[in-house]
Parts: structure tokens; C-alpha cells; sequence
């Protein structure tokens, strides 16, 4: 994949807290990969030990290429002791900039601009000689961390991120509502979704996985982490009020930020098959009767807008979510929403018994004009004219 357009002969460095991986294929990597058709990017893992290692476990080297134009890079960081976390946590910062700054001179490119999904690389802001900063706010992570101190440190990093960036986008209007009191000028990019992948559900050809075709139907079906951001007590209490319902999980466990999750075992209509790549998501959604976006009311999962509803709705299959506020406001009529067991086991039922043909064509269409492919040039073309507009600027001081 070479570049199309001088013009567009620079690279990005995007910083990113979710590593490159395919069993949670999610908004960074999505962009980035549309993005590397007219630019280089360099796509830095969350940065640890424990994911360089698994880099260099699994590629035997600490970056990979994913196209030629884009590289994942795991660099290398030390171990954090929590004696010593705030002399780790600076040390590690410094060898990231070392670290990226060394890579980068591999790349062949312009302009740099560097590009940033989570505030604890606020400090990467003016190391790189950049030409433009961008922040893609995709989560409200003050919510997502137990910590208060910590919550306190990463809400003081996004107010100055938002105020340092040349561009902020947003992956929700109820996001970027949360942030305008630091930042009044976000652009909102809504998650998009890779309609013609999740559209092989519908192929009668396409092969269900071994692991799900003796689990017994009507089965309810849900893929992404499974984090304190779901509503485990509302899982628990669908399954055993409806032992006649299969409910399978897909994803992750991320232990670190989830309480017990013995009833996944325990319950048993509740079937966890682990990560899956997402190549194979079409092929489980074919075995879905309904598709769930069971999240938490709390601030972990109010704001989210999250990335599987359309895909969910591009395979055709009924959805049902909890009234998550950016669901409620953008998927009315195709989407059913439920608050609390009792009602949710209602929609479910509704969903079974309406399943029509018009239905299932009428949440395809939905996802028209929602693609990657369109976010991402309308993001090219903000930061393409950012760097016009402060290249005259500077011309004309």
C-alpha cells in the first residue's frame, strides 16, 4: 500500500491504550487502518512489560507490519513496583519518548502528527517536533478507574489534553457533552462499522463455529470486554430467569477491572467461549437469535456509544441495550431498550416474536453511509485543513 498523494506523505503516531489485537478490534485500529492508505502510521501499543513481552512472544520482535504503511510497535518498559509507581511511571514515560522518537526515524515522512486515544500520553505533546496534536476521545476514562487519586491525576491530563490538541474528536455526542466544559470546539464521529464484513452473517454458505453449533436456541449473543462496564447482576438474573435461553459471551475478561465472575461458570445457560478474533464475529452472529448491549447505567457505561450496535444491526439480527443515552438518542425503531431483568426479558421476547424479513432489512439499511471508510476521510480532511490553516499562521507572523 504506497502513498497516493505527496501531499499526504506524513506520518502519525498514534498512542493507544488498546494494543493492536484482533479479538477486540475497536475504533483506533479501525482508523488507523483506513488511515494508512495515504499516510504512515506508527501505532504504539499500551505501553508495559507485560505487552512487550507478549510482542516479543508472539512476533519475536518488538513491532510487526500490518500493511506498508503501518507498524505496531509493543517498546519496551520497565516493570512498576507500586513502592516506587511514581518513579516508574516517570522513567517509563521518558523511555517511551526515546523509545518512539529512535522508530520513527525508520519511517520515511513528512510532517508529523501525533495522534492520542487516552490522556496518560499527554506528555508526548511537544517530544516529537509535531505538527499537529490530535485527541480522539473514544471513552470517558475518569469513570473507568477505582482509583481516586489516579482518577484525579487522569482528569487533570485530559483538561490540559483538550486544551493542547489542535483537534479533538469525539466517539459520541454524550461524550463530548461531558467534555465542553474544557473543550467547546469537538468534532463528533459517532463508531462506524465494516458493513460488508458483518454482512456475511446473512450468507447461507458462511460456516458456524464448532463451538457454538450444540448450544441450544433461542441464544442471546454478545462480543467486546467484559469489564465492570457490563451488567454481570442483569446477566445473572436473564439466565436464571430464563433457563430456556442460551447467553453467550464473547470477549476478553479483564480481570482488573471486574469484580467475581464465577457465575460465568456456575450458571448454565451462560456460555463464555473466550476471545475470538474478529474475522470470525459474522460467523457467531449467524448462531445469534438476539444480539445484547447489556451495560451498566453508572458513569462506566452511560456515556458510551459503543462500536458493536452497528455491527450487531449489520448482520440483521434483533438488538436489545440497556437505555445507554447516545443508544436511546440514535437508535430509535431499530434497536429495542430495556431497563432492569424484567423488562429486558420482555424485549427480548418482542424481538423473537417480530423478527420479520422488513425488520431485518430495516436494521441493515440503517448502517448505510456509516462506514470506516467515510469517517475516516472526513477526519483526513479536518486535520489536512488544521495543518493549512496553522501553516498560513505562521507564514503570516
Amino acid at each position: 500500500m504506497k502513498q497516493a498523494n505527496e501531499k499526504h506523505m506524513m506520518t502519525i503516531i498514534c498512542f493507544s491504550h488498546l494494543s493492536w489485537e484482533r479479538s477486540l478490534f475497536q475504533r483506533p485500529q479501525q482508523l488507523m487502518l483506513r488511515l494508512s492508505k495515504r499516510f504512515n502510521i506508527l501505532y504504539v501499543n499500551s505501553h508495559s512489560f507485560y505487552q512487550f513481552l507478549k510482542g516479543l512472544f508472539r512476533k519475536g520482535k518488538a513491532s510487526c507490519k500490518v500493511n506498508d504503511n503501518l507498524t505496531v510497535y509493543s517498546p519496551f518498559a520497565l516493570l512498576t513496583f507500586q513502592k516506587r509507581l511514581s518513579l516508574s511511571i516517570h522513567l517509563n514515560k521518558m523511555l517511551l519518548t526515546f523509545l518512539v522518537k529512535r522508530k520513527i526515524k525508520k519511517l520515511k515522512g513528512g510532517k508529523l502528527i501525533l495522534w492520542i486515544y487516552h490522556p496518560i500520553y499527554v506528555n508526548a505533546i511537544g517530544k516529537f517536533n509535531e505538527a499537529l496534536v490530535v485527541y480522539d476521545c473514544m471513552d470517558d476514562f475518569t469513570s473507568l478507574i477505582s482509583d481516586y487519586e489516579d482518577r484525579e491525576r487522569n482528569a487533570e491530563d485530559e483538561r490540559v489534553l483538550l486544551k493542547k490538541a489542535d483537534v479533538v474528536f469525539a466517539g459520541g455526542y454524550s461524550i463530548a457533552d461531558l467534555k465542553r466544559d474544557s473543550r467547546e470546539r469537538i468534532h463528533v464521529f459517532p463508531s462506524a462499522v465494516e458493513i460488508d464484513h458483518f454482512k456475511k452473517a446473512l450468507s447461507d454458505n458462511l460456516e458456524m463455529p464448532d463451538d457454538i453449533t450444540d448450544i441450544p436456541h433461542p441464544i442471546l449473543g454478545y462480543w467486546g470486554a467484559i469489564d465492570d462496564r457490563v451488567d454481570h447482576e442483569l446477566l445473572k438474573r436473564l439466565a436464571i430467569k430464563h433457563p430456556e435461553w442460551s447467553i453467550v459471551l464473547l470477549g476478553p475478561i479483564c480481570r482488573h477491572k471486574i469484580g467475581d465472575t464465577s457465575y460465568l461458570n456456575e450458571i448454565k445457560n451462560i456460555f463464555w467461549l473466550g476471545a475470538k478474533d474478529y474475522s470470525l464475529l459474522p460467523n457467531y452472529a449467524k448462531a445469534f437469535d438476539v444480539c445484547l448491549i447489556p451495560f451498566v447505567l453508572s458513569r462506566e457505561g452511560k456515556y458510551l456509544s459503543p462500536t458493536k450496535t452497528l455491527e450487531y444491526l449489520a448482520t440483521g439480527k434483533p438488538v436489545v441495550s440497556t437505555p445507554i443515552t447516545d443508544v436511546v438518542r440514535f437508535y430509535d425503531g431499530v434497536v429495542k431498550i430495556a431497563d432492569g431483568p424484567d423488562e429486558f426479558g420482555l424485549a427480548v421476547k418482542r424481538c423473537m416474536e417480530e423478527d420479520t424479513e422488513s425488520m431485518k432489512q430495516k436494521r441493515i439499511s440503517f448502517t448505510e453511509n456509516k462506514s470506516w471508510e467515510d469517517t475516516a476521510e472526513k477526519m483526513e480532511k479536518l486535520i489536512l485543513d488544521k495543518i493549512e490553516e496553522k501553516s498560513r499562521d505562521t507564514i503570516a507572523i
